[in-house]
């Protein structure tokens, strides 16, 4: 065996090895980054597409799914680099841990069903997997899965009558792929169905009996609705399965009906679960510096705490955090704990307060790299380029979104050439054009080439299948448009009505089911509306309306920022609506009480108002109240101009006897 494969991959391990290829775990010599190789013998004993793979994942993105970054070939063997996916397949932890717990299996079985259904619904043809087994799906670190091992897929054809190459694993292939019949996406729900059926009882589809008896006979814990859904999923006739994952999938979200059937018409009793399965979840056991044996009771139970947790990141924070307080309780020396709760307030938008937490986390335990780099990730969020861009130079290997992010901090911050290395570092590992092309239209940006910016976003936006390159291409545009919108009263500017295109993109996006909630996306909104309405003659006149809406949403959505109310305020004084600019007053107030500012613009809306009454009924004493107050709020790094304006107006008032 060689040392290094295409002078570029230095060998350090095998990881696989089967009757067509070996999968080698190999390490990038100039960028010094991990990476699986499968070699790929060209002579095979059957007929079979040796580059399927490869052609298949090449075009797919999906967070389950591994990328294809490097193709080449010698006389013997065609080699593929890809993600070298960490962790421990689903067959290492059946083997460990005998079964698992239906709640965790049972998200295991939802995630898988949303891959298929990626799959499946490909175009111009869907993509049957065809080898869906415990083996090839792996348990990442973050307690995440990610499917592996595309040898056998293949497209559906309609005009096809039958595979192409009949070929799988035998126990969780469904009978279609040995008989004369084409595979669709029927097939896949057969070896999902063995698969859970494997994780959930333990029994493997090699040992006898070989039929499929109902699992609560072997798992009397199991509830009614996996009896019944994971007996649909193996019948051998295809017709008698589940047609598609959706329907699958519904029935998963649904499941307690199947139980409430069973009550009314076997009045089955329910058996108490007392069994604890252990799942595992790799940044527990690296804190050791490798995998730790589990057969401790106490191991074990921390284990099955952090993978509950992430199970519960999205749809119950709360719930997270009550199942990590006891996992620290057990071993209050490991980061793991707070390092899980960092990156769950990450995830559900709580940006702020992720950053607390970890700062917190990092000065108890020290440094951990997944912590900062989650952090990171979150003052990107907020705009702090220099934190965030320090974060990622600071937090170890980088992910292709963090390269991404770390580009843009770059780029935000000055740095361009910095910015483009790590374009060009993108474009030699094989990342996905889409993605780069994001990269190179901020570093357009950063050199203030704004029109050639605005044209690769807009074909990113165009061409984006990633929901959340989606969101930062959005995100991007509309700082674009904000700088042109500051260029154009000196008729500088590259793109005609900037701030007006920037509404209008932005509007579009808020209708989006993904960004109705995004709190940046709304506040990048109101800006646009606002500056649009001051700097576009052409803009419509409800444009300020909108702005004010659109900033009481962010607002809504749980951001706090001062220059919220002042913008609200300045919005409903233009609007002469002196009611609603002192509530913003009122709520900015109550929300930054030690800030000086809405008692400095409320001694600015009382001399408005005071000034639009008749003379003899004029009272400007509450003026002074309010300059007074301003002015023992005052911090040496506020910015004073408003104190200083109101300081001048009453300075008038005096001289004119009115105070």
């Amino acid at each position: 065996m060689n040392a290094t494969f295409n002078d570029t991959y230095e060998i350090k391990s095998i990881i696989g090895k089967g009757g067509m290829s070996t999968v080698y775990l190999a390490e990038h010599k100039r960028l010094h980054t991990r990476w699986a190789v499968k070699e790929v013998r060209k002579e095979q004993g059957a007929k079979f597409d040796f580059l399927a793979e490869s052609n298949i994942l090449k075009r797919l993105q999906h967070p389950m799914l591994p990328r294809i970054v490097d193709i080449f070939e010698d006389i013997d063997h065609i080699y593929i680099a890809e993600d070298f996916v960490e962790g421990l397949s689903l067959e290492e932890v059946l083997r460990r841990e005998k079964k698992v717990d239906e709640q965790v299996g049972l998200q295991w079985f939802r995630d898988l069903c949303g891959v298929l259904h990626y799959l499946h619904t490909q175009q111009p043809n869907p993509i049957i997997y065809r080898d869906m087994k415990p083996a090839n799906v792996m348990l990442q670190p973050d307690g995440n899965l990610k499917l592996i091992d595309f040898g056998i897929a293949r497209e559906y054809k309609q005009e096809s009558t039958a595979d192409t190459t009949y070929i799988g694993t035998k126990g969780y292939a469904a009978p279609e792929q040995f008989g004369t019949a084409q595979s669709d996406a029927r097939t896949d729900i057969y070896a999902l169905g063995v698969t859970m059926y494997h994780l959930l009882t333990g029994k493997s589809p090699y040992e006898p009996p070989y039929n499929f008896v109902p699992v609560r006979e072997l798992v009397p814990s199991l509830s009614h609705g996996i009896e019944y859904i994971l007996n649909k999923c193996v019948q051998s006739e295809p017709e008698a399965r589940y047609q598609n994952v959706d329907e699958l999938l519904d029935d998963l979200n649904h499941i307690y009906k199947f139980d409430k059937a069973y009550k009314k018409y076997r009045a089955a009793k329910r058996g108490r679960v007392v069994t604890i399965v252990v799942m595992l979840l790799a940044s527990a056991a690296l804190t050791a510096g490798g995998w730790l044996m589990m057969g401790q009771e106490k191991e074990t139970e921390y284990t099955a705490l952090l993978a509950q947790a992430s199970t519960l990141y999205s749809s119950s924070y709360d719930g997270a955090v009550a199942v990590l307080d006891r996992a620290r309780a057990l071993f209050p020396d490991r980061v793991d704990a707070d390092r899980q709760q960092t990156y769950a307030l990450y995830l559900n938008g709580r940006w702020r307060e992720c950053i607390e937490f970890g700062t917190a986390a990092l000065n108890k335990y020290g440094s951990d790299p997944q912590t900062r780099l989650t952090m990171a990730s979150a003052q990107f969020e907020l705009g702090d380029y220099k934190a965030a861009g320090e974060g990622f130079a600071r937090g170890g290997e980088l992910s292709e979104s963090n390269l991404r992010d770390y580009a843009v901090c770059l780029g935000r911050m000055g740095h361009t050439e910095a910015a483009e290395a790590i374009l060009n570092q993108l474009i030699k590992q094989g990342g996905d054009s889409v993605l780069t092309q994001y990269v190179q239209g901020e570093v357009l940006i950063a050199k203030e080439d704004y029109a050639a910016a605005e044209e690769i976003l807009l074909v990113v936006l165009e061409q984006s299948e990633d929901f959340a390159l989606t969101r930062r291409c959005y995100i991007s545009l509309g700082d674009l448009y904000r700088e042109c919108a500051g260029l154009s009263g000196a008729g500088k500017s590259p793109i005609m009505s900037p701030a007006t295109k920037s509404a209008e993109l932005l509007a579009q996006a808020v209708s989006l089911e993904g960004l109705r909630y995004d709190s940046a996306i709304w506040e990048t909104l109101a800006l646009a509306y606002f500056e649009a309405y001051h700097t576009d003659t052409s803009a419509p006149e409800n444009y300020l309306v909108k702005a004010a809406e659109c900033f009481d949403r962010v607002i809504e959505l749980g951001v706090t920022k001062e220059y919220l109310y002042s913008n609200l305020y300045t919005i409903y004084y233009e609007m002469k609506d002196y009611t609603q600019a002192e509530q913003a007053l009122t709520d900015y107030e109550q929300m930054f009480p030690q800030d000086y500012m809405p008692h400095a613009l409320r001694g600015m809306l009382l001399i408005t108002i005071e000034n639009q009454k008749e003379q003899e009924q004029r009272n400007y004493s509450p003026v002074l109240e309010q300059y007074e107050i301003a002015g023992s709020k005052i911090r040496s790094s506020d910015e004073t101009t408003y104190y200083q304006q109101l300081g001048s107006l009453i300075e008038n008032l005096k001289k004119n006897g009115w105070l």
